[in-house]
């Protein structure tokens, strides 16, 4: 059986579509299936050897036709796009955030916020039970040896509005800790020189480019995130966030959680750069209170383990290969 995967990655885009459909990838080619990332050739630079480039969208539809699933994961794509790919392959999968393209069809819709979906959705999957984390967030959590003790600080595989600086430099002035700090920089993190050039000069750990991300979050007191879908992966591990929203497309996901109380956020995504400084210190002001709030921090990681297992990517593979093929 064969898998097709529509989804791109740029600075602009952010690697997170690309890193939920890899989970979801892996867990498929463990009962068998095949599976190609289909990837817009001005998305190249992001692109795996194995994938297959296409100059625009009519090449998807017609390789639509020849596979046996098509997972879709595209903001481009609106209700008008997705009907026209559901016409050429009814096993579509739709992964969405939002749930503003009005109605179309697909026989799954996955989104790990409780959104609601209208009929033309043969088998909606809602809730964080559904949330495609990679494997390694699959294994059972380990047993707690020390207390954590990092200041985690990790704005997504690009950091597109170029933030991991700025908060470093505001934790410098409030004299954090520096050596409570962990930074994680993407492969394709924007700035990262400077911010590599910065950690240097004040002894900051930094690591770029890590395949797996658990064990600097199995040490995490704090985390400073970007709120993709890094926020289902803090949730598993359960670390208390403070969350930076960078995108659009994570309000919902902030809606549904800050109020559970295991998080916070400040939005950056609707201010002009000129005002981004202003909103740092912000953010590194709830930062310092939650660092020294023992207590908010501990009901966080209640809450948050309750939330979301790490078994997703598993889960959603079984249920599609149970309806294509068991």
């Amino acid at each position: 059986m064969k898998a097709l995967i529509r989804a791109d990655a740029s600075v602009q885009i952010g690697m997170g579509h690309r890193v939920r459909c890899q989970a979801l990838v892996v867990a498929l080619q463990a009962l068998g299936w095949q599976c190609q990332f289909v990837v817009h050739r001005d998305c190249a630079a992001f692109s795996e050897l194995n994938d297959r480039l296409i100059d625009d969208e009519c090449e998807f539809l017609i390789l639509a036709m020849e596979a046996d699933l098509v997972i879709l994961d595209h903001y481009q794509y609106q209700a008008s796009d997705i009907e026209k790919v559901y016409q050429q392959q009814t096993n579509l999968f739709v992964l969405d955030d939002m749930n503003d393209r009005g109605a179309f069809p697909a026989r799954w819709v996955l989104n790990p916020l409780h959104e609601r979906y209208s009929s033309r959705v043969i088998t909606p999957l809602t809730g964080p039970q559904f949330a495609l984390l990679r494997p390694e967030f699959s294994a059972p959590a380990e047993p707690i040896i020390a207390p954590p003790e990092k200041l985690l600080i990790t704005l997504g595989g690009t950091d597109p509005l170029m933030l991991t600086l700025g908060i470093l430099q505001s934790l410098q002035r409030h004299a954090f800790p520096v050596e409570k700090i962990q930074v994680l920089l993407g492969k394709n993190a924007a700035n990262s020189e400077a911010v590599k050039t910065f950690s240097e000069q004040y002894g900051i750990q930094l690591a770029q480019g890590v395949v797996e991300v658990r064990p600097f979050m199995a040490n995490a007191r704090l985390a400073i995130a970007a709120a993709g879908g890094t926020l289902f992966e803090l949730a598993c591990m359960r670390v208390p966030t403070v969350f930076a929203q960078v995108a659009d497309n994570q309000t919902r996901s902030l809606e549904e959680h800050v109020p559970l109380g295991w998080c916070q956020c400040v939005r950056f995504d609707d201010l002009p750069e000129a005002k981004r400084s202003d909103q740092i210190e912000t953010l590194v002001h709830y930062v310092l209170l939650a660092w020294s709030d023992s207590a908010w921090r501990q009901a966080s990681r209640v809450t948050a383990q309750s939330l979301v297992d790490g078994q997703g990517s598993v889960r959603v593979a079984q249920i599609i290969h149970n309806a294509l093929v068991a």
